[in-house]
């Protein structure tokens, strides 16, 4: 039953997100260049703002998916000193892109934080997760997403 209402709230919870192909990044600002989507390996995409607790506590889970899958962080609506005082203080190693008016966080349709949205090999939004999720969850649906079903 507790499963039925986690989908049921992250359905209605991402349910302005993106579908079909990814919206294009632009180049990252801290931590070298964005991994290309649709290179024929999935991509986490995360969005993350300094300002949102939850996205604190989810960045762990992010920065440990980076040693096994590529992941890109968008920072919304975060000014760009703290994203990288942030980024320093929690030795982050993955590429950084500054949405600071969060442009692309209304792309990809993301009105919650944190949203991670999982692309596929060939560039498809596979897999959409609001709020906070475990490492073993998010490398299930990356895992999936390698299926190209």
């Amino acid at each position: 039953m507790a499963g039925l209402a986690i989908v049921a709230i992250n359905g209605f919870l991402t349910r302005h997100a993106a579908s079909g192909y990814a919206p294009r990044l632009p180049a990252a600002r801290l931590n070298g260049p964005a991994p290309p989507l649709g290179a024929g390996h999935p991509v986490l995409i995360e969005f993350f703002a300094t300002w949102c607790p939850i996205c604190r506590l989810d960045q762990g889970v992010a920065q440990e998916i980076a040693h096994h899958e590529p992941v890109v962080i968008v920072a919304t609506e975060s000014p760009a000193q703290a994203v990288r005082a942030f980024a320093q203080a929690h030795h982050w190693q993955t590429p950084v892109i500054l949405d600071r008016r969060g442009t692309l966080a209304h792309r990809y349709g993301a009105r919650v934080f944190p949203i991670a949205f999982i692309v596929g090999p060939r560039g498809r939004i596979r897999f959409v997760v609001a709020g906070y999720t475990t490492e073993a969850g998010l490398m299930a649906r990356l895992w999936l997403a390698k299926l190209r079903l």
